[in-house]
């Protein structure tokens, strides 16, 4: 019974250590939403009345369609301009929130490790901060993809395969030591 608390557990402060670090991201550093650009989808256009001397097919292709194409051009410009801005930013903010999961992932996977070796009766509190850690430097990874250099992501990539590896060789050598 004690194996099975010890899984829920760990489980458990997996899930809510994430959910409390990507929520504190949130509030700290919220990301940006595309609604507080205020970035308008072209609308349809209110036409000038044409010239009386007009015929209809006349007033429509040339004074109703010139209006129409030169309205929605502007409109749609100024649109794209906008949606450029959000991504551009959004872009930015997967830059930044890629550095802040990976640093705070790798710290809460050495603190779940250091738990591991020094505290052996706190098994799940280890192994549930350790894999909220990688959870975190998972998403970090996939959010930021786009706005992080390959280099750096090489980089951390390298790291955090260190310390998994080296987390998994001492949990290894734990067990293995236990069993003899």
């Amino acid at each position: 019974m004690a194996k099975i608390m010890n899984v829920v557990f760990g489980i458990g402060i997996a899930v809510i250590l994430y959910i409390v670090v990507l929520l504190g991201i949130n509030v700290f550093y919220p990301a940006p939403n595309l609604m507080d650009y205020n970035c308008t989808a072209p609308q349809e256009v209110k036409l000038q009345v044409c010239d009386p001397s007009m015929t209809v097919g006349d007033c429509y292709y040339v004074v109703a369609g010139k209006q129409l194409n030169e309205s929605i051009t502007s409109q749609q410009a100024k649109f794209d301009e906008c949606e450029k801005r959000f991504q551009e930013d959004d872009k930015i903010y997967g830059r930044n929130f890629f550095y802040i999961t990976n640093v705070v992932g790798i710290l809460v996977v050495t603190g779940g490790l250091l738990l591991f070796i020094y505290f052996s009766s706190m098994i799940n509190l280890g192994v549930g901060a350790a894999f909220a850690g990688l959870a975190l430097i998972f998403f970090g990874f996939i959010r930021g993809w786009e706005g992080t250099s390959d280099k750096l992501k090489f980089m951390l990539g390298l790291i955090i395969a260190a310390i998994v590896i080296t987390y998994s060789i001492i949990v290894n050598k734990r067990y293995s030591s236990k069993k003899k």
